[in-house]
Order: C-alpha cells, then structure tokens, then sequence
C-alpha cells in the first residue's frame, strides 16, 4: 500500500465513524452546525459594518442583512 492510499483509507474510515455518531448525536451537531453558521455572519456583518458603502458596492458578494 502507498502512503496516498493508507491517508485515504484513514480518512474514509474517519468519515463513517463521524456519521455514525452524528446519527446517534444529532441535536448536538445541529447544535454545533448553528456556532459555525452564527460564527459565518457574525464575520460577514463585521466585514460589512467596517467598510462604507462605496467599497460594499465593488464588492457584490457581501450581502447586507445575513
């Protein structure tokens, strides 16, 4: 076995055993989902609220509001 196909297999194996607890662990990966999603807008709207409104409107993909 190459290097390459043992990362591989350890991320696969990885990955099926954080669906499986996932599975049994919803509500605290729902919980953990909404921190991350918080974390996100919390970032954008810092981004938003720094700069005026001539430089948001070079930038199109900040959306106010999110």
């Amino acid at each position: 076995m190459t290097f390459g196909m043992i990362l591989r297999t350890v991320f696969e194996l990885a990955l099926v055993i954080f669906t499986v607890w996932a599975v049994f662990h919803e509500d605290r990966f729902a919980a953990a989902e909404e921190r991350l999603f918080a974390r996100i807008r919390r970032k954008r709207l810092s981004v938003v609220r720094k700069n005026n409104l001539s430089q948001t409107a070079e930038r199109p993909f900040i959306r106010r509001g999110i």
